[in-house]
């Protein structure tokens, strides 16, 4: 790269403003990671508790759906529902708690 090059990109108002937007942000995660990371157990039981009444809306809704086919479908759709179910549930574990209990990223997640 020549220096006629690197000097238009660094004259380029979009770079600077993303560079301004990622040091800000970097400096935001520099004061999380000063404080000790500390799991809340009110966070984390409220968190539990909040998934648990959403997997509970599951049969509730199996069923609302079950009921607005005909007789011959009703099993299918009720399984449709848990299935989809259990596949949220495989992916709160995998991706979602991951999101929810990692070290904190920039002040957002985690």
């Amino acid at each position: 790269m020549n220096v006629t090059s690197l000097s238009r990109v660094v004259r380029d108002p979009r770079l600077v403003g993303l560079g301004a937007f990622l040091m800000s942000t970097s400096a935001f995660g520099q004061d999380a990671a000063a404080a000790a990371p500390t799991i809340n157990t009110g966070d984390t039981a409220w968190m539990l508790a909040s998934s648990a009444l959403v997997l509970l809306m599951t049969p509730g809704l199996a069923f609302f759906y079950g009921g607005m086919v005909r007789t011959k479908n009703v099993v299918a759709t009720i399984m449709q529902s848990f299935i989809a179910c259990a596949v949220v549930t495989l992916c709160w574990f995998a991706f979602g708690y991951s999101i929810a209990f990692a070290p904190t990223v920039g002040g957002w997640m985690g």
